[in-house]
């Protein structure tokens, strides 16, 4: 700890400053913790702008380490990770590839070729003949997502010719009408970076706005697979589990850990994680967590959903608590500096993860009730994570899982105390449940 090379100065985008987390980022045991740093976009900055002015507060503040903790703020991680090299971090290729859908699919999938999927140009003046040829290759039912966006914004199952056409008229809207919505971002507040970044020669669709068209899975089982890779080895984290919503067309929502497969059944899940990682580090990944998600089909073939190339607040809350040595920030922190990792050891707590979705947003205060929230942050089996304030007037966007401005997680010594203590807590803060996209009446 007294070497400087142990001294580290952070810096986490995308992020407003939060005194709480700044005080236990401080408190890491891994290394000395000098400073840190938050720094959110403004207003219309497209991502080049805000990473130019980023790079000026590395400089300023002599940052050399990075904390990604959302999608979008990988290609900051990257970005000043290829340009100041005392700061460690993946590629900005390898950032990209996990987070453009098609591109995934293309590169970092290992069962690409076995499950079909389609690209369809929003922009394109045959776009309505490229929707048929997608549909025509898919089938129906199918799933269309926005190829950059997360959070499931945007998504939604189409059965019909009909509900295809619906569907992109609909989200040509919510592109035009909110070019900078960070959840599902247009081409052009990419294209600047992209252009200085990627080498869009070798990766095309990255300046146009399209959607990946999928099959939809009837999936038995979901699994979100945590890792990261240090020093280029693969390191396991955790498996969770998810509650199944058969009503939805996104039928998981929550994670549950640790999960209750045993070593056997979680064996061709890291399988699978190891494939993907493996692909991730030959483009460059490397000194950073990442997460993907799975489902399982009723024949027991893994099917890749998503990768996320990042560590995640509310993924930390839930392996904080579970987990002895838990924490994804500590040891992204630690990166880079020679400091080695093994997976963490479970402490015997259980917790569950809930996003409080509704289909329709109003003022935040007329959902949920900030009082008994506010009541509720002293019980240490209960946290929220909140991205907006009672007086917060929120905006719909399309997609099928409606949207949410809070986190739950609610914990217990069993699975089932953790699950009930969740139930209680909903009951508590929700005041207009009939809006939930996910009843509570499958937590009860």
């Amino acid at each position: 700890m007294s070497s400087s090379t142990s001294d580290v100065s952070v810096l986490i985008p995308f992020s407003d400053g939060n005194l709480e987390e700044e005080q236990q980022l401080l408190r890491c045991p891994l290394v000395k913790v000098l400073k840190v740093e938050f720094s959110n976009i403004n207003g219309n900055e497209r991502l080049l702008d805000y990473v130019q002015r980023v790079k000026k507060i590395v400089r300023e503040n002599s940052i050399n380490n990075v904390l990604a903790l959302s999608d979008i703020s990988t290609f900051v991680h990257s970005a000043i990770a290829r340009d100041f090299h005392s700061v460690p971090g993946p590629s900005v290729e390898a950032c990209f590839l996990a987070f453009h859908k098609a591109y995934t699919r293309q590169y970092m999938d290992p069962a690409a070729n076995t499950t079909p999927y389609a690209v369809v140009d929003l922009d394109s003046p045959t776009m309505l003949t490229g929707a048929k040829q997608a549909l025509s290759k898919v089938g129906f039912p199918a799933f269309v997502k926005p190829a950059t966006g997360f959070a499931s914004v945007g998504v939604k199952k189409v059965t019909s010719h009909g509900e295809m056409r619906s569907v992109l008229q609909n989200l040509r809207t919510m592109r035009d009408k909110y070019p900078n919505f960070l959840s599902a971002p247009s081409a052009s507040f990419f294209r600047s970076f992209y252009e200085e970044y990627v080498d869009i020669t070798k990766y095309p669709l990255a300046l146009r706005d399209v959607v990946i068209v999928e099959p939809f899975m009837d999936a038995e089982n979901f699994y979100t697979v945590d890792g990261c890779v240090i020093d280029g080895k693969i390191v396991h984290w955790a498996i969770t589990d998810s509650l199944r919503y058969d009503e939805q067309d996104a039928r998981f929502v929550t994670m549950i850990c640790p999960t209750t497969l045993n070593d056997d059944q979680q064996k061709p899940i890291w399988d699978l994680y190891d494939a993907v990682m493996t692909r991730m580090i030959q483009f460059g990944f490397n000194n950073s967590f990442a997460h993907i998600e799975v489902f399982q089909m009723k024949d027991k073939q893994l099917k890749l959903i998503e990768i996320n190339a990042r560590a995640s607040r509310h993924h930390q809350a839930l392996y904080s608590v579970c987990f002895e040595k838990g924490r994804m920030d500590y040891v992204s922190m630690s990166a880079g500096r020679g400091i080695q990792h093994t997976p963490p050891i479970p402490t015997g707590k259980h917790g569950i993860m809930y996003l409080v979705k509704f289909r329709e947003l109003e003022r935040a205060g007329n959902l949920m009730d900030f009082g008994q929230i506010e009541k509720l942050k002293t019980d240490p089996d209960v946290r929220f994570i909140l991205t907006a304030g009672p007086d917060e007037v929120m905006t719909d966007f399309f997609g099928s899982t409606g949207a949410h401005f809070c986190i739950v997680l609610a914990y217990g010594n069993t699975r089932t105390e953790a699950v009930r203590k969740l139930a209680e807590v909903l009951l508590l803060t929700v005041k207009k449940t009939e809006k939930l996209t996910y009843p509570m009446s499958n937590v009860a």
